[in-house]
């Protein structure tokens, strides 16, 4: 079986942790997929007259899908990424204004379960219940990347035909440059930034499912994000003073121009938790870390494509 023949797709259940089937409408492009599958092992080890090991007990299971996927708008305005299923369930809601915008933003309340089957040229690899979480990771000249780690209450294996009649989205990742990026309204020289969703994944147990596991849930969340400022006199910008003083800064910056495929990244309310002296070729810089904290509530950061 060859790796490259291998499809990604996600669907919302309808009941939490029961599976769904999978169509072509659900399938995305995404790389660097991993399907890891685990079962808990229960040892036993009576006394006993040898030292010979006895046979284990499978107990319950649960799987692990890491996939990625470029930030990409479909070229229509207020269309829904084609990843947006599994956006949802990392605790993100979504907002569309038809021919206008589509917007993301974090969301503590209705975030869904999904079922994320992974094809692999006549195999078929399935888990449900999942929930998760992300980070985007940006490079200057580069297209974002979103890095997906979905956690699933049970799996299964079979043989089956890859998804067919998929329709995959064509247009192009806008890539991170005349970004615009501002901090506290400061034009920072960057290569780098990264969010990270910072979602707590934890198992609801049930032991009336052959899993041992009703669904995976998000019971907690703390986003970041990270960047590289070339380092700067005091006079030009106190990034150390911001740290000392707790300051709220809002942070901003924007991919591509076309409609449809515009992406702009915001958080309203930085606050620095790390602070690290750096080289970059030569220049000094700093390594700032930040959370992004609560303005007025599920609004820690944005991802809007127009």
């Amino acid at each position: 079986m060859l790796t490259r023949k291998t499809q990604v797709a996600v669907e919302i259940e309808a009941t939490e942790g029961t599976a769904e089937t999978l169509e072509a409408a659900d399938a995305f492009l995404a790389s660097n997929v991993d399907f890891q599958p685990a079962i808990e092992v229960n040892e036993r080890d009576p006394l006993r007259s040898n030292l010979s090991p006895w046979a284990s007990l499978p107990g319950k299971r649960q799987a692990t899908v890491t996939f990625d996927v470029d930030l990409a708008g479909t070229g229509t305005p207020g269309d829904p990424l084609p990843f947006a299923d599994a956006l949802k369930a990392c605790g993100v809601s979504e907002t569309l204004v038809a021919n206008t915008s589509a917007t993301y933003k974090p969301a503590s309340d209705n975030v869904p379960s999904v079922t994320i089957s992974v094809y692999i040229d006549g195999k078929i690899y399935k888990t449900w219940g999942a929930r998760g979480t992300f980070k985007l990771d940006l490079a200057s000249g580069k297209p974002g990347v979103i890095h997906f780690t979905l956690t699933g209450a049970d799996w299964s294996e079979e043989d089956g035909a890859m998804l067919s009649g998929v329709s995959y989205n064509t247009t192009l990742p806008p890539v991170l440059l005349s970004a615009n990026f501002s901090i506290d309204a400061y034009a920072a020289l960057i290569d780098s930034l990264s969010l990270d969703a910072g979602c707590g994944v934890t198992l609801r147990p049930d032991i009336n499912k052959p899993s041992g596991h009703r669904s995976a849930m998000i019971s907690s969340r703390k986003p970041t994000i990270t960047f590289d400022p070339e380092n700067v006199l005091v006079a030009t910008y106190d990034f150390l003073g911001k740290w000392k003083s707790g300051a709220l800064m809002a942070l901003s910056a924007t991919l591509g121009s076309d409609a449809g495929n515009t992406v702009a990244i915001s958080a309203p309310k930085i606050q620095y938790q790390e602070a690290r002296l750096g080289d970059r070729a030569g220049l000094s810089i700093f390594e700032l870390t930040g959370l992004c904290t609560v303005d007025s509530g599920d609004d820690e950061w944005q991802i809007q494509i127009t």
